[in-house]
């Protein structure tokens, strides 16, 4: 699957594991996690747009989100930290590419950035700061 182009979101049952996996890492991170809690289920129903499978994505991490046990919890702190730095300039997915060219500006603005993702993750050890 060229890098840049998704298959047709219809066919996504019909999909190996491993391109469902490679769609996966295209919409969000790379994440092994993620891909554990999503992929099979990916495989269970017909989507109409991509935007609906991002949105059916967001409801299976809620409903791990709700209170349940520490691996839950584990699990989904994994698929955060997959998240890159905010203005990082190495980055997988093609959708964190083009957000993070969004993030183009002056050196000045780059050095801030690097200034708060430094003071976030030293408060919150693990994370990375994000913003959605």
């Amino acid at each position: 699957m060229p890098s840049q182009t998704l298959p047709a979101v219809s066919s996504l049952p019909s999909l190996t594991v491993e391109e469902r996996a490679t769609v996966l890492s295209h919409l969000f991170e790379p994440c092994q996690t993620l891909n554990e809690l999503v992929v099979d289920d990916l495989g269970q129903k017909v989507f109409n747009s991509y935007n609906e499978v991002i949105e059916h994505v967001r409801s299976l991490l809620l409903s791990v989100q709700a209170p349940g046990s520490y691996s839950d919890s584990e699990r989904l702190l994994k698929i955060l930290a997959a998240h890159p730095r905010l203005g990082a300039k190495q980055v997988e997915s093609e959708h964190s590419k083009m957000e993070q060219a969004s993030l183009a500006g002056s050196q000045e603005e780059a050095e801030k950035l690097k200034q708060l993702n430094d003071e976030y993750e030293m408060r919150f050890p693990g994370m990375q700061l994000a913003s959605g």
